[in-house]
Order: C-alpha cells, then structure tokens, then sequence
C-alpha cells in the first residue's frame, strides 16, 4: 500500500536556486558543449575546459539569460558549477528577479 501526500510547493528561494542551476548548466552544455555528465556541483569551470574568454562568454549568456549581472570575479577558472549557482541565486533573489 503506498501513500502519496502532496509535495509541498517550493519556496521562492528554492525556486530561483533551481533556475539558477538549470541556467548554469543549459548554458554550459547549448554553448560550450559540456557533457551533463561533467556538470557536477564540484566541477570548476576550468575542469570544464574554459579558458578566460570561455568564462566572460559565460558571464555574459548567464547575464542575458537570468537577468542578473555576473561580476569576471565570480566566474574564475577555480569557481565551482556550485559556487557559480549560488552566487547567482542570492543575486537573483537580491534583485527581486522571479
């Protein structure tokens, strides 16, 4: 016998951290052409193969995809597909941007 109870509805936070790591990582495997597999929250982006102008082409498509400016700082070859995520969310939720 098996009980289903409804799913609670994800607050706004972990809605925009989602978004944020689709974000990341449809960018990642539509433009760069990084395998989903690569796409682990502990892969740097230089794990990744991007060099420096991958990275601020990176910054730029996740600026114009998630609304949100993306600082070269944030987006270093030692940055982690985590830590990238999570800079984004909390500039998301910052902004206001749903």
């Amino acid at each position: 016998m098996s009980s289903s109870s409804p799913t609670p509805l994800a607050s706004p936070s972990t809605r925009v951290a989602s978004a944020s790591r689709a974000a990341v990582a449809s960018v990642l495997m539509e433009k760069f052409e990084v395998g989903a597999d690569k796409i682990r929250p502990d892969a740097t982006l230089a794990s990744l193969d991007l060099d420096s102008l991958a990275l601020a082409e990176l910054a730029l498509a996740l600026q114009d995809r998630l609304g949100v400016r993306v600082d070269e700082s944030e987006a270093t070859k030692r940055t982690t597909v985590a830590e990238l995520t999570a800079t984004l969310a909390t500039r998301q939720i910052t902004a206001g941007v749903r």
